[in-house]
């Protein structure tokens, strides 16, 4: 996964944490160490994709479009496909290897990541 498919994912789990609510892009930026300026630029491109929306106001940002067990990872990570300049065997394993992914991001969504997530990234409990 190079690091834009990574921020990418990164900011649609932050924005699934907080749906159907928004987030501004500092709040992103700064939860999830990307810096500010690529997070628009990527947040741009999910927007023209249809997964986020901006919202003007003082509670305005970005938020998810659809509930994030609508968005299926397949449509936000890139299909890979063998380059077709690796030896026969070694094409056939990015082969299979680009067809396992491609399955795999089939069946899960932004939900999946985001609770994930939330089973990795417990808050502290102070509860007495």
């Amino acid at each position: 996964m190079n690091r834009t498919e990574r921020y990418r994912l990164e900011a649609l789990v932050e924005l699934a944490h907080s749906y159907p609510a928004g987030r501004s892009t500092a709040e992103i930026s700064r939860s999830r160490e990307i810096p500010q300026a690529y997070l628009s630029r990527l947040l741009a491109e999910l927007a023209r994709a249809g997964w986020v929306e901006s919202r003007r106001g003082p509670s305005g940002g970005v938020a998810l479009a659809r509930p994030p067990a609508a968005i299926p990872l397949s449509s936000v990570i890139p299909a890979r496909r063998a380059n077709g300049d690796l030896p026969p065997a070694l094409d056939r394993l990015a082969g299979a290897i680009d067809r396992a992914i491609d399955s795999a991001t089939r069946r899960l969504s932004v939900a999946d990541l985001a609770r994930w997530d939330r089973q990795t990234t417990r808050e502290p409990d102070y509860s007495i």
